[in-house]
């Protein structure tokens, strides 16, 4: 993004434009979202998971108070995409975005944090290949906990499954391996 460090209580007229295209809100909600999001974070531009907890009911009334910390947590390490502990402003956004929509299964919330995700992110929009599976594989796993989960195996068993319905270049459709992994058991009991 042009402004990278998300200093200022302004975005560039790039950013506005690029955030908005991703998001699908309006210039001037990404503007009060932005400055909300200084508001909470700081100026540095980096929210914490305790910033992200204090923020979540702002941004997800529909939040179960009786599991708020833990809920809050999973959706902060979901979107918390370069796991550095924190959230800059686009990785906000797109929980804000997610939250606002009431995508609400399991299902849901993958394919859309898959669509969501910013060019460059994944090489071929639509489309996952064996390296950004696992990378997918990994973050479900963070994000659930699932137990007895090895990421790399499953990653084996998946991709194996799908081998014969790759295409000439390595990949395979975002929804079909969403499809698959939803069906796997030892995932199933624990997201779906």
């Amino acid at each position: 993004m042009g402004n990278q460090n998300n200093r200022g209580k302004t975005l560039t007229d790039y950013d506005i434009r690029l955030f908005s295209q991703q998001s699908q809100l309006p210039p001037h909600i990404i503007q009060q979202l932005y400055e909300a999001f200084i508001e909470r974070a700081g100026k540095d531009g980096r929210m914490t998971v305790s910033d992200f907890k204090k923020s979540y009911l702002e941004i997800n009334p529909n939040a179960s108070p009786y599991n708020l910390d833990n809920e809050a947590e999973r959706i902060f390490i979901m979107f918390d995409r370069d796991r550095n502990g924190v959230l800059t402003f686009d990785e906000f956004m797109m929980a804000y975005v997610l939250l606002q929509r009431g995508v609400d299964t399991p299902a849901n919330r993958w394919q859309y944090v898959i669509s969501a995700m910013p060019p460059g992110v994944l090489s071929r929009p639509g489309y996952v290949n064996s390296a950004e599976a696992l990378q997918l594989l990994q973050q479900l796993n963070q994000f659930y906990q699932i137990p007895n989960f090895e990421p790399t195996a499953q990653h084996n068993i998946v991709w194996t499954q799908l081998t014969p319905q790759l295409d000439p270049t390595g990949y395979i459709p975002q929804a079909e391996f969403l499809r698959l992994i939803a069906a796997q058991p030892s995932i199933q009991p624990h997201i779906w």
